[in-house]
């Protein structure tokens, strides 16, 4: 039996409209990805990856970026079609992201711990305690190779590579049915990396046979 696309993107157009110029970002890119598939998108700078990525998230900057036509169907629903607080469903629990630049991903006012936890605590639908939730934590830092005691760090106190990693536990906790990896490892050494689309690959193979 044929899998079923837990993602289909239709015709989708974007573009960024500045005082200066338009910008016609997307002009009908269409994909589908079926549950537990990865698919990698290639293009120079500036080709789109990002809004495309953006798009799905429905984390365009507003005024400026617009879905002129298309259809962006997750699971069935359209997510262009969504109110915006049921978009917060999706976001983070669902659909996850790992952003290209960890120095504006993380909050520089909190520690690393209560970044992962944060997200835990917002889409804590198995009602997990906080003592499951700091275990969880615990778990997310060891598994991108951070010492669980730095837990309390913030930040500033970690190089850009080990940055991402944070980023990469906190967009992976929830373990999303679709994670998108916008330049995940451009930070990262060449052994980290490998560890990074090793977890990536092994989190697909446990949510696809569950």
């Amino acid at each position: 039996m044929e899998k079923e696309n837990l993602l289909e993107i239709s015709n989708l157009k974007v573009e960024y409209k500045t005082d200066e110029a338009v910008v016609y970002a997307l002009n009908g890119v269409g994909l589908e990805i079926k549950r537990g598939e990865t698919l990698g998108l290639v293009g120079e700078t500036g080709a789109g990856k990002t809004t495309l990525a953006m798009s799905i998230l429905r984390l365009l900057p507003k005024n400026v970026g617009t879905v002129r036509e298309g259809s962006i169907i997750f699971d069935g629903k359209d997510l262009l079609c969504e109110r915006e607080d049921h978009m917060l469903v999706y976001r983070g629990k669902r659909i996850s992201m790992i952003f290209q630049d960890p120095m504006t991903s993380l909050n520089p006012l909190m520690r690393v711990g209560d970044q992962i936890a944060e997200i835990l605590e917002l889409h804590n639908d198995e009602k997990l305690t906080q003592e499951q939730i700091s275990h969880k934590v615990d778990q997310m830092l060891e598994m991108v190779g951070i010492a669980t005691e730095r837990k309390n760090d913030y930040p500033h106190q970690f190089s850009g590579g080990m940055k991402q990693r944070v980023v990469i536990a906190i967009s992976l906790a929830c373990e999303p049915e679709l994670l998108i990896a916008d330049e995940p490892t451009t930070a990262l050494d060449v052994t980290i990396q490998a560890q990074v689309l090793n977890m990536m690959t092994d989190l697909k193979t446990r949510l696809a046979h569950p």
